[in-house]
């Protein structure tokens, strides 16, 4: 295993789902998202807050695609009706760090790689309500990157699920 890459057990977590469908689906869905999360106090400096995002393909072409964001929310924290709750699902994930959204797609192509040549499985595939959805990307510095914006190479893990 590439020192890069990762197996590691995730447990399940609820959070706010925030998604758009256009030409910039993450902006658009993160607008949303920041907008929520600030007034639940969920975006401050070294919280737990944990966001992940992830593409979403309404048909089986890779374009268009839309993007949805789920901010991780605490028992204690009231999800309005309107908000769309998700859970982050429990299980085995691999997972491997990405330094820039210039390499997004080097390292997903890596990810997969591993996988197919692994003994483990990708669990396939889900369709969700705005279309088939694949894996995770955990957004890392999403403070410097994302709320105050003082930092501008995001940084990720990408992770999959796996077959147990």
């Amino acid at each position: 295993m590439s020192e890069k890459i990762k197996l590691k057990r995730i447990n399940s977590e609820r959070a706010a789902y925030f998604h758009a469908l256009s030409a910039t689906p993450e902006e658009d869905a993160w607008n949303k998202a920041e907008i929520w999360a600030k007034k639940k106090g969920l975006l401050k400096k070294n919280s737990k807050t944990r966001i992940f995002g992830r593409n979403t393909y309404p048909t089986e072409n890779p374009e268009p695609h839309g993007y949805g964001y789920f901010i991780t929310v605490p028992p204690d924290i009231e999800i309005e009706k309107d908000i769309i709750v998700r859970e982050i699902p429990e299980g085995l994930y691999v997972i491997t760090k990405c330094d820039g959204i210039e390499k997004i797609g080097e390292e997903w192509a890596n990810l997969w790689n591993w996988v197919n040549i692994s003994e483990y499985e990708y669990i396939g595939e889900t369709k969700g309500e705005y279309g088939f959805e694949l894996g995770f990307e955990e957004h890392l510095n999403w403070y410097s990157s994302m709320v105050e914006k003082t930092e501008n190479k995001f940084k990720f893990n990408l992770m999959l699920q796996l077959k147990e």
